[in-house]
């Protein structure tokens, strides 16, 4: 978050997040590390500058919720279909000198299936995006099965 923190302020992007003081959640802190990385570091290079980023993490029964919305350039409908496959970016005149391996949404998803959960999107062209991912809270990680 260290990097997306740096180019947030260097393009006046306001981080915010609101989350209780303690989530109960079972599972790998590196992976969740992962998934909130890539969906906060994607919200602020594919955001506006002098744009924001909210971040809400809130319990849910059994869940874990996390909404990373951002004010950015949103995402077409069509591009939507793609976006959580390996290797996509998608590639327009908004788009084209962000760089990016395609690989960060497509982890997240794997990693979220890992907790029986899912990832979902709402986006608006020239608004902006929110991405939705609900985990179990109960769920061992794998560096927690076997020990």
């Amino acid at each position: 978050m260290d990097v997306a923190a740096l180019e947030a302020t260097q393009r006046n992007i306001k981080l915010s997040i609101n989350a209780p003081e303690a989530v109960d959640f079972i599972g790998d802190r590196g992976e969740l590390d992962i998934i909130l990385n890539n969906l906060i570091t994607n919200a602020v290079k594919y955001n506006r500058d002098n744009g924001t980023v909210t971040v809400d993490i809130k319990p849910m029964e059994g869940k874990v919720q996390i909404k990373v919305s951002d004010t950015g350039i949103g995402i077409d409908p069509e591009d939507v279909k793609r976006l959580f496959n390996d290797f996509v970016r998608i590639k327009n005149e908004k788009t084209i000198n962000i760089l990016g391996s395609g690989l960060g949404l497509s982890t997240v998803k794997k990693l979220v299936s890992l907790y029986n959960g899912k990832v979902s999107l709402d986006s608006t062209l020239d608004v902006g995006s929110t991405f939705t991912v609900e985990i179990s809270s109960a769920v061992l990680g794998p560096d927690q099965i076997n020990k």
